[in-house]
């Protein structure tokens, strides 16, 4: 046996998969530190199953797996491979070459394989036991190591010598006896309990057999007379449910007749409901349509209106320039009036003057005479008079022009209080107006405001009732699905209960037996009623075991023969029996193993939950049964399967075998499983009356929408009729702005209008000002002047007063016609300036005539324009109007078209109330009926129930007590039978506790003392027999190891003397037990005594090891031997004893050697180099050494 190859891939710094070839002999591993030499060794040992992260020169395990260089990724696995040639059979094992694989993968999953098939690491420590082979055995050597055989822990010291003596084995089975016997031991001390309570309990069974007599027999007329009581009622309350089964099947036929009929209604009118929503959505868009164009002729009409007061203000102020011109016109025609009056008062003035200067001339003429006397004198004075004439007719018209300039100045001024006035009226309406119209507009804006912020709610209130309305039709399909549902399920359940209670889909002979009486005694029922299994594996395990799922139970083959002997007298066809005891199980512990794969659900053994008698029939019946996903992947499973009962199940029922019978087909036909239909029931009723209460609830919610749909539609049509208002209010007050904007604009011109005239006023006053401030100096000099001349011609009139007397009759004459012609021309002089006055007049009268025809031709041209844009106004009206009266008979048309297919569901939906109130009576009708039959079914199955759980009986199948069970009435006494059945249990109870089983028990409490006492001597010999054991496998483990020990320690001293000349050693056992007691070395090299190894040098413990290692193989050679570095303290001269000795052991043991030395080079038959030319990743180099100088040219190279 030896190791003849290795194959590493992935393992620390072996990237690539490498192979090592081996040959007996010695083969050398050479190469530089650090190139990963030590990392075969390691390989080698972990192969063998080292567990220890720490051996392996790595914190974790997952480090030994190639971490990647600069050039190469990280690998995801680590493989190591030794094969071993098993020729001498050392191995026990039938192959001639054993292959041992082990694997690591980065996850941490790791794998063993022995000759490429998976197996425990268990199963390669057992092979390698006692071999000398293994990750902890003497067949690797590394000089750490050293240290540790010599100075470690002594149990590891002890190991390497348990396995040259092939006593590993003996100490297992050692500990096997020793946990067996311990156990036993155990077992006895229980089973003395057990004893001495039994014997109690057999002494008090016997007090208790006559009480248990007594008892019996009140007990046997209580269960007759309580069953036929029970029978009574039982068939009295079967006579008075038949006719309300039927009534209740009546009216639940009537609800579901009504109810189809409602559905069938509630669809329709639901599609109605839905066309109603798409016409009223079209009444929206269109009505959306007819608001716009209604929008749009407000806007236009304001704009006419607006245009219409702005033409009609133009006409005002038309109509108005030209009465102003009339009576400018009848103005300028009174001054002419006037002016003609003062034109005739010229000619009557100059009429008047010649007549006047006529009568002057000829008193004149009668002065002469006086005149040429007074000439002289009276010429100065006369001068002088005239001076003074001509001065104060001046005076006088300075004094008319000042009078009127200062009666126009009065008036110009009263006429500017009179603008001002008016001017001030006009601002005061002009801000009352522009209050008026800022008030009307925030009213307007707030009124926008609330007409946006209401369309926006009618919005929204329209959203909620599409959202409501869409939620009630899905409450309402949600309602009827689970009303479907919660009627499936209750079919179902009823279907299930119905086969529960008939077993109609079981064979006819288990019917039978189960319904028809004649069941024999110890009979259980079918195994689909005494197994549970969950949901997705119960139609698996249905269909894996088939027919025996509904075969029936018994406690024993007795009970069958029973069974089959009841069947085969009435003729019931054949039933299969599963009994419990006294068949041929298999026991459990001899079953396969479970299969390992991620395919596999489980075994379906492990699912099936059962009382604990039907447990090893169970693990029997599905031995080897597992449980699959798919027929696919139970075809993958039956090809590679490995035993020849393995069976694969799918969850649709499938079957494949691996001894022959295949099942499958259409699995969509299944039928109802059988196995625990109690359970489904439970779950299917649950099921029904969670959908029920989820019913319930979607049914409020349904009221609870209808509610809310109600509340949001008369929200809406409120909203509807608050946007009107507000509408009609928005109306009134743009009409109001536009009428307060126009009043505005209007009273604005008139106060320009009004300042105009007063800045054309207080510009003439300030030129009458400057006339009136010209005039008053020359009006103060001329009444200067005039005084001078008077005061002149009162001295000439002293100095003519002589004169003047004689002249004074002529010349008061004269003075007096002069007076007049004076006056006459004064008069004549002012009546021109008048007319000149008035012709000034009459041109600015004509000056503003001017302008007023101008200003009327300016409001007419005004006028014509906006009549053109009213017109082109009212040409686009007349198209809005057209587009509105189009819009509103669509509106119309789909409003009537609503109102008709509204009424139309209102009529469906008010027809069906009659309906919905029918079937709310016939469910009430039903519900009493059902409640009604209810608590007749609890009261009959309360009395199954007490009857079977009391005396085990079907009350079913009991018929109704005859007369003479009445003791001779003619009908039975229910009274008198329950009366005396009290009677009978309060006699029962009176005895108090009452073992009825008393008998049985103590019968089966005296064969179990009987069993347990044999039990006990069973134990009592099986321990006896245990020691035994132990003392023949320590008798043969002592002889065994103190063979080996004593050979090796001979062995060791010779040996060490070999390597040490004259050197002592030895080897001896501590006091105690040699299989545990501690190994200890003595070692003592020529002419040194040291107290302890410690003591000794690197190469002097090196040689102490080896010796040692040689001294057990020279008892038990190992197979093959790897050395890493243990060469390395020794000089040259203990190089040369270590590389003989190995030369003479490399006949029975191949040796593989990790150096260092150039001497262990030379002397290695194979020699593998280490390189590493890339950093991080090793490479390997062989060669052959044919000859010794073969040898030493590649120790040289």
């Amino acid at each position: 046996m030896y190791l003849s190859d290795l194959e590493i891939f992935g393992f620390k710094s072996f990237a690539k998969k490498t192979q090592f070839v081996f040959h007996n002999g010695i083969t050398g591993i050479v190469g530089p530190n650090g190139c990963g030499k030590s990392n075969i060794v390691d390989a080698i040992r972990w192969a063998l199953g080292e567990q220890k992260a720490g051996a392996l020169r790595s914190e974790l395990m997952e480090n030994v797996i190639f971490n990647g260089s600069k050039t190469q990724k990280p690998l995801g696995m680590a493989e190591v491979s030794l094969t071993i040639q098993n020729t001498r059979n050392v191995l026990p094992i039938q192959y001639a070459e054993v292959v041992i694989t082990r694997r690591l993968f980065r996850s941490g999953e790791s794998q063993y394989l022995l000759n490429n098939t998976a197996c425990r690491l268990k199963d390669i420590m057992d092979l390698l036991m006692d071999t000398g082979v293994g990750a902890n055995a003497y067949s690797v050597i590394e000089l750490a190591m050293v240290e540790q055989i010599l100075n470690g822990k002594p149990e590891e010291r002890r190991h390497i010598f348990e396995e040259a003596a092939g006593v590993g084995k003996y100490k297992a089975r050692r500990k096997a006896a020793f946990r067996k016997l311990e156990a036993t031991e155990q077992d006895l001390l229980r089973l003395n309990d057990i004893l001495t309570e039994v014997e109690k309990t057999v002494d008090s069974l016997k007090r208790q057999v006559q009480k248990a007599e007594r008892y019996q027999v009140y007990a046997d007329e209580l269960r007759e007379t309580e069953v036929n009581l029970a029978a009574f009622k039982f068939h009295a309350i079967k006579n008075e449910l038949e006719p309300l089964i039927t009534t209740a099947k009546d009216h639940r036929d009537r609800r579901e007749q009504i109810s189809a009929q409602l559905a069938a209604e509630e669809a329709q009118i639901e599609e109605m409901r839905l066309t109603l929503l798409e016409v009223e959505k079209q009444l929206v868009s269109r009505q959306r349509d007819l608001n716009a164009n209604t929008e749009r002729i407000k806007k236009k009409e304001e704009q006419i209106l607006v245009s219409q007061e702005r033409s009609r203000a133009v006409k005002e102020n038309r109509e108005r320039f030209a009465k102003e011109i009339e009576e400018l016109k009848a103005r300028r025609d009174m001054l002419e009036e006037m002016r003609a009056s003062f034109a005739n008062k010229i000619d009557e003035f100059t009429l008047a003057l010649d007549a006047v200067v006529g009568e002057f001339n000829s008193k004149q003429s009668a002065l002469a005479g006086v005149q040429e006397q007074y000439q002289a004198k009276r010429q100065e004075a006369r001068e002088a008079e005239t001076q003074r004439q001509g001065e104060t007719e001046t005076l006088t018209q300075l004094q008319k022009e000042n009078e009127r300039l200062r009666t126009q100045l009065e008036f110009n001024e009263k006429r500017r209080s009179v603008l001002q006035q008016e001017t001030a009226d006009l601002q005061q309406r002009r801000n009352e107006l522009a209050n008026r119209r800022d008030e009307t507009q925030r009213q307007l804006a707030e009124t926008l405001a609330r007409l946006d912020h209401l369309n926006f709610e009618i919005e929204a209130t329209q959203k909620t009732i599409a959202d409501t309305e869409a939620n009630l039709a899905g409450f309402k399909e949600q309602i009827l699905s689970l009303n479907g549902a919660i009627q499936r399920h209750q079919d179902r359940a009823s279907l299930l209960r119905k086969f529960l209670e008939t077993y109609e889909d079981h064979p006819e002979g288990v019917k039978h037996l189960l319904l028809e009486g004649g069941l024999p005694e110890g009979c259980l029922g079918t195994l689909a009623e005494r197994i549970r299994v969950p949901e997705p594996y119960r139609r698996a395990v249905e269909a894996a075991l088939g027919e025996a799922v509904v075969s029936l139970l018994v406690d024993s083959t007795d009970r069958a023969f029973e069974g089959m002997d009841i069947l085969r007298q009435r003729e019931k066809g054949m039933v299969t029996f599963l009994p419990l005891r006294g068949s041929h199980h298999r026991n459990g512990k001899n079953a396969g193993a479970s299969l390992e794969d991620s395919r596999v659900l489980g075994r379906a053994k492990d699912v099936v939950d059962c009382d604990e008698p039907a447990r090893e029939l169970i693990e029997n019946l599905l031995d080897e049964c597992y449980i699959v996903s798919s027929l696919g992947e139970a075809r993958a499973l039956l090809d590679r399967a490995s035993s020849s009962r393995q069976s694969f199940v799918t969850l649709a029922g499938e079957v494949l075998t691996t001894w022959g019978p295949l099942k499958g087909g259409d699995t969509s036909r299944s039928s109802e499983s059988v196995i625990d239909r109690r359970t489904q029931i439970e779950q299917i009723e649950a099921e029904a009356v969670r959908l029920q209460e989820e019913a319930v609830q979607q049914a409020g919610a349904k009221t609870v929408a209808e509610e809310a749909l109600q509340r949001a539609l008369a929200q809406n049509e409120a909203q509807l009729d608050q946007r009107k208002q507000i509408e009609s209010e928005k109306q009134k007050l743009e009409l109001e702005f536009g009428q307060a904007v126009f009043e505005s604009n209007r009273a604005e011109q008139e106060i320009r209008q009004r300042q105009e005239e007063a800045a054309k006023i207080e510009e003439s006053q300030e030129q009458l000002r400057s006339q009136f401030a010209e005039l008053e100096p020359r009006l103060k000099e001329l009444e200067t002047s005039r005084q001078t001349a008077e005061t002149t011609n009162a001295q000439l009139a002293d100095n003519l007063e002589a004169l003047e007397q004689q002249f004074r009759a002529a010349q008061e004459a004269a003075n007096a016609a002069n007076v007049i012609v004076v006056e006459r021309r004064a008069e004549l002089r002012n009546t021109q300036s008048e007319i000149e006055r008035l012709a000034g007049n009459q041109r600015d009268i004509a000056d503003s005539i001017q302008r007023r025809t101008e200003q009327i031709a300016e409001a007419e041209q005004h006028e014509q324009e906006l009549t053109a844009q009213i017109n082109g106004i009212r040409e686009q009206l007349h198209d809005d109007f057209a587009e509105r009266k189009e819009l509103e008979e669509v509106v119309a048309e789909i409003e009537r078209s609503f109102r008709e297919q509204k009424q139309v569901a209102d009529s469906k939906e008010r027809a069906l109330r009659a309906v919905r109130n029918e079937r709310d009576e016939v469910s009430e009708k039903l519900h009493q009926a059902e409640l009604h039959i209810s608590e007749l079914t609890m009261q009959r199955d309360n009395m199954v129930k007490h009857i079977h759980e009391t005396y085990e009986l079907d009350l079913a199948q009991q018929k109704p007590p005859r007369p003479e069970d009445s003791e001779g009435q003619g009908e039975f006494d229910a009274a008198a039978a329950e009366e005396r059945v009290n009677w009978l249990r309060n006699r029962l109870k009176s005895m108090g506790p009452v073992n009825m089983l008393a008998l049985s028990e103590y019968e089966k409490e005296k064969e179990r003392f009987d069993f347990l006492t044999s039990q006990k001597n069973d134990l009592l010999a099986a321990e006896a027999n245990l020691k035994d054991t132990i003392k023949v496998i320590n008798d043969t483990a002592y002889e065994r190891f103190g063979k080996v020990f004593s050979q090796i320690r001979e062995n060791f001293i010779q040996v060490f003397k070999s390597f040490f000349e004259n050197g002592e050693a030895d080897l001896r056992l501590d006091d105690g037990d040699p299989l545990e007691a501690d190994i200890v070395i003595e070692a003592n090299p020529k002419g040194k005594k040291l107290g302890s190894l410690a003591l000794l040098s690197g190469g002097e413990k090196t040689l102490t090891a080896i010796s040692l290692l040689f001294s057990i193989y020279l008892v038990k050679p190992s197979p093959f031997c790897i050395l890493d570095e243990v060469d390395a303290p020794l000089d040259d001269m203990n190089i040369g004893r270590f590389v003989g000795a190995l030369k003479k052991f490399s006949d029975n043991t191949q040796f593989i050697v990790v150096t260092h030395n150039k001497l262990t080079m030379k002397e290695t038959d194979y020699l593998y180099g280490i390189t590493m030319e890339e950093q991080g990743v090793s490479k390997v180099v062989s060669v052959k050494f044919e000859d010794a100088n073969v040898g030493q040219e590649a120790l040289a190279a």
